[in-house]
């Protein structure tokens, strides 16, 4: 029993370690440039905001999540990390909108090397009270980040 406890928390330590996708170590000494996206050369990049976790919008809960990514100068995302987030189910449906995102429109030439930034999601569930304005969303503090994209939820009665 004493082994199988050990194996696990080894298990459990190694997973931790591997936040990021498609770590590659070409981009290990690059600098983190906060605020890279509100530049004007990335304006014409569409951004999909996530589909705000189902389960988390029935239970009214609202969080946040930031995720440092590098984009190449093909456009490519890679090695998307969570930096920080309040639930998991918000730093996974970050990571799914970040992929959807759309490079193909931001005119090629933007980029002459690799840059890493990051992102922060705001996910709100809008009660009516203007608790969702973009004000509110920018100055909490719980997740990092200047690049902020909001997340807003509207709860529908069934009748």
């Amino acid at each position: 029993m004493k082994y199988v406890m050990s194996a696990f928390a080894l298990l459990a330590l190694t997973a931790c370690q591997s936040t990021g996708s498609s770590d590659n170590p070409e981009y290990a000494g690059l600098t983190m440039t906060d605020g890279e996206m509100s530049k004007a050369k990335w304006r014409q990049l569409e951004r999909y905001e996530p589909i705000y976790p189902k389960s988390d919008a029935k239970n009214r809960r609202v969080g946040c999540a930031t995720l440092e990514y590098v984009i190449t100068p093909d456009y490519q995302v890679q090695n998307i990390e969570v930096i920080d987030a309040s639930r998991s189910s918000f730093a996974n449906a970050a990571r799914k909108s970040i992929r959807k995102w759309s490079w193909q429109q931001v005119p090629t030439g933007n980029l002459q090397q690799p840059i890493k930034t990051r992102t922060r999601f705001e996910f709100c569930i809008n009660d009516g009270s203007g608790n969702c304005a973009n004000e509110k969303l920018l100055n909490n503090s719980q997740c990092s980040g200047t690049d902020v994209i909001s997340v807003v939820g509207t709860l529908i009665r069934a009748s």
